[in-house]
């Protein structure tokens, strides 16, 4: 069983709008013909403005089947049984009152036992879990 896994990163981002705001005590003047004071509360504001990201980082699997294969020579073997024959020139004699000879034509045969083989390629497979993963 074979495991392969890619791991990717991966960045988040968003913007986030922030408003600070604080009350300031401040004396406002004027002038007409005296002068006049008097004390106000104003609010001052500012925004801010900021970036939050984040970076996540995750990984999935997968199982998959794969069929591996491969070749085997494999040799077969089988005892063949063969008559061989030849023939060959002999001679006979018989005696009749004297010795009287011929040459015969005769077939001799014998049976050979042969081992004959060949060999036969065969395809062997088998299905090998496999265990896939990819970031995400």
């Amino acid at each position: 069983m074979e495991r392969s896994c890619d791991t990717v990163n991966e960045q988040k981002c968003s913007t986030v709008n922030e408003q600070q705001c604080s009350t300031v005590n401040m004396q406002k003047c004027s002038t007409v013909n005296e002068q006049e004071c008097s004390t106000v509360n104003e609010m001052k504001c500012s925004t801010k403005m900021e970036q939050e990201c984040s970076t996540k980082m995750e990984q999935q699997c997968s199982t998959v089947n794969e069929q591996k294969c491969s070749t085997v020579n494999e040799q077969q073997c089988s005892t063949v049984n063969e008559q061989q024959c030849s023939t060959v020139n002999e001679q006979k004699c018989s005696t009749v009152n004297e010795e009287q000879c011929s040459t015969v034509n005769e077939r001799k045969c014998s049976t050979i036992q042969e081992q004959q083989c060949s060999t036969v390629q065969e395809q062997e497979c088998s299905t090998v879990m496999e265990n896939q993963c990819r970031a995400v």
